[in-house]
């Protein structure tokens, strides 16, 4: 067990106002020659309500940073030339469409390079460096307005002559923090390295995502789903010739598949392949020739959970980062474990993964130099937010690079949670963590708060949570874990969450409570209960299944199964839990498991008081969820208060505006506060 960190005489309390102090970091992309690391910072900018966010140059050797490097904030999207003396990278000027410009590191030269009329993004250089990939992306233009302005008698405005109104016949039309998106076609092309011929190679209705450069640059890997579809997740693998030609399926078994990169003598492809109708799978790592034949199976399906998936409120999951490496038949990859995700090499013949950093904290973002000896990535644990570090691939030694909160954390006093586990009534361990409480009045038994996490197919682990850190210094001690359906804990544990979607969690979430209420600094008469998007359905589910919770926030929640699933922005076949191939039909009687399941059916059981808290432009979890279940509370005469948010989506907590996150965090404390 792991007690307090040492907290200085003036160590001050985390406060909510704090985000405006901390420097969040992503997207590393280290030189060929490893000797410097590119990354993108963003801090908060209170009197602009805004996010800046720049490109900062991180010195291997000394650790020295030079921020904003392009003296231009917004700039992001880059990448390394093979000469390691300069970069590209995309800015947007005043309300100009994205365009691929050059840095020259000794000079600091700056060169715009493409002119492209619907801007670019994610450029990546060839292996030779002549040439660059580019995605740019197509919007159908608006249709006429539906009107006939002559029989009207009036001559119209130029913003009147064309509609605004949207003509859908496509299922995924829209996205969560981007609106419509039924209407962009993201396609890829190539410019020579000066920026000049520009060229697509692919068009159409369909869009295309990069994935790799052929290691003789002839050939490009990219993802493609080619045909209208009411499963969320389809895609093929396709080659296209980099000069130009015509595009070739790479032949797959399954319907899920995403590229990942070619061999290094570029004769097969490695990619990740699965199915759509379990929403706890874990995909197959497959090998293949070009055109799909010799298909060999690297890694089996359930086997690995891919990636980094933590949550937190620095950031939403890592993703996965992966690159074969030069020196024989490994790959390098980030991959989560039990509460932790970490860099793994991988033995492309027998699939066998080793350790390359500790099976601790998170790590992500993962970018390898041209001779493998050294990696660059992105780590955090408990104690410290995101900063860069680099691995000597042979030696395994992590070297922390930089340090940019390093000033802020030696002014609070943070909680170092303590880890524990549980055995549920399936027989599998639960991990969870307790945070204790560094503030508030002085006493021996503190109100402790157990936070859900959403997903559910995510998990909590070892990485900085602000939020967390703030309930600790009110004075709450602060329990979380990984219930049924987390990721990180293996096929088995997040299956058991499918078929007992309200159930399997409870029982696990209760058995935690159950051994932290045991703890002689928990008063178990004040207990609350909070959690966001399948947290916040868990936390109205355990609200409408117990009482000994004295106060419960649920933000951007699911309360009703049958009417997320037809109407959330990945409603199709397969939704939420799996949706039409876990309970059937959603709009068939007989289909009872979608109320069965759903908190709305037991909310005659909520006495619980309860903030419900949704950003008015959530799709991910539709507004109605909440509304529903907060006018049947009110209908009830509970004690129900809801928040609503707007100008937001389903990501308030973690990529809102300023001024809303920590407005968040104070109403949450607020709402505590009145009754624990």
């Amino acid at each position: 067990m792991l007690g307090l960190l040492p907290v200085a005489v003036s160590a001050a309390p985390v406060a909510p106002e704090d985000l405006f102090k901390l420097t969040f970091l992503s997207n590393t992309a280290i030189s060929p020659d490893g000797a410097r690391v590119l990354v993108e910072a963003s801090r908060m900018n209170g009197p602009k309500n805004t996010y800046d966010r720049s490109i900062e140059l991180v010195d291997v050797a000394t650790g020295k940073l030079v921020h904003d490097v392009t003296k231009h904030l917004g700039d992001g999207d880059y990448d390394w030339m093979p000469d390691s003396r300069s970069f590209v990278f995309v800015r947007t000027v005043e309300k100009a469409k994205p365009q691929l410009y050059r840095y020259v590191l000794a000079t600091g030269a700056i060169v715009q390079l493409t002119h492209v009329k619907n801007g670019v993004s994610g450029p990546v250089v060839s292996h030779r460096g002549d040439r660059i990939a580019l995605t740019v992306t197509e919007t159908d233009p608006d249709d006429d307005a539906y009107v006939d302005f002559t029989k009207a008698g009036f001559t119209p405005k130029s913003s009147e002559k064309k509609s605004d109104i949207h003509t859908i016949d496509t299922l995924f039309f829209q996205t969560n923090g981007q609106g419509y998106t039924y209407q962009q076609h993201q396609h890829i092309w190539t410019v020579a390295a000066d920026g000049s011929h520009a060229k697509p190679l692919t068009s159409g209705k369909y869009s295309e995502n990069f994935d790799a450069w052929s290691p003789d640059d002839n050939t490009i890997l990219f993802d493609s789903l080619r045909y209208d579809t009411v499963d969320g997740g389809p895609s093929d693998v396709y080659t296209i010739p980099s000069a130009g030609g015509a595009m070739s399926k790479v032949a797959s078994t399954l319907p899920a598949n995403n590229g990942f990169f070619f061999s290094n003598n570029g004769r097969r492809v490695y990619f990740l392949s699965g199915d759509v109708n379990d929403a706890a799978e874990q995909r197959g790592l497959i090998s293949t020739n070009l055109d799909g034949s010799d298909r060999r199976i690297v890694a089996a399906h359930n086997s690995i959970s891919w990636g980094d998936t933590l949550l937190a409120d620095m950031k939403e999951g890592g993703g996965l980062c992966g690159w074969p490496l030069p020196e024989g038949n490994f790959a390098l990859l980030n991959v989560d474990g039990p509460g932790y995700a970490n860099l793994r090499t991988m033995d492309l013949t027998s699939g066998t993964l080793h350790d390359l950093t500790p099976a601790k904290g998170e790590a992500w973002s993962c970018t390898v130099s041209r001779d493998g000896a050294r990696i660059a990535y992105l780590y955090s644990d408990f104690a410290h937010p995101a900063d860069v570090y680099v691995i000597d691939a042979k030696s395994g030694e992590p070297h922390q690079v930089t340090h940019v909160n390093e000033g802020y954390l030696a002014g609070v006093a943070l909680s170092r949670p303590q880890e524990f586990s549980v055995k549920d009534p399936a027989g599998f361990t639960v991990q969870a963590w307790f945070m204790p409480a560094t503030g508030g009045p002085p006493g021996a038994k503190r109100p402790t708060l157990l936070d859900i996490h959403g997903g559910p197919e995510t998990q909590f682990g070892d990485t900085f949570f602000h939020e967390f850190q703030v309930y600790a210094s009110r004075g709450y001690n602060v329990v979380y874990c990984d219930p049924a359906g987390s990721t990180g804990h293996g096929y088995a544990f997040e299956e058991a969450l499918e078929q007992n979607y309200g159930d399997a969690m409870f029982a696990d979430v209760q058995a935690v409570m159950d051994a932290a209420a045991r703890r002689p600094d928990v008063d178990a008469t004040r207990l609350a209960v909070l959690g966001g998007s399948y947290g916040g359905y868990a936390t109205l589910w355990v609200i409408a299944h117990t009482d000994r919770f004295k106060v419960a926030v649920a933000e951007r929640a699911v309360s009703f199964l049958q009417s997320e699933n037809l109407a959330a922005d990945f409603a199709g076949k397969n939704g939420l839990g799996g949706g039409y191939y876990t309970w059937g039909p959603p709009w068939d009687p007989a289909s009872s498991d979608y109320a069965k399941f759903s908190p709305l059916t037991y909310v005659t059981s909520v006495h619980t008081p309860l903030l419900i808290l949704h950003a008015d432009e959530d799709t991910r979890a539709p507004i109605d969820q909440t509304l529903q279940e907060f006018t049947a509370l009110k209908i009830l005469g509970r004690s129900v208060v809801y928040v609503a948010v707007p100008n937001e989506n389903h990501d308030l907590s973690r990529t809102g505006s300023p001024i809303h996150r920590v407005e968040r965090l104070h109403i949450i404390l607020d709402w505590l506060k009145k009754y624990i």
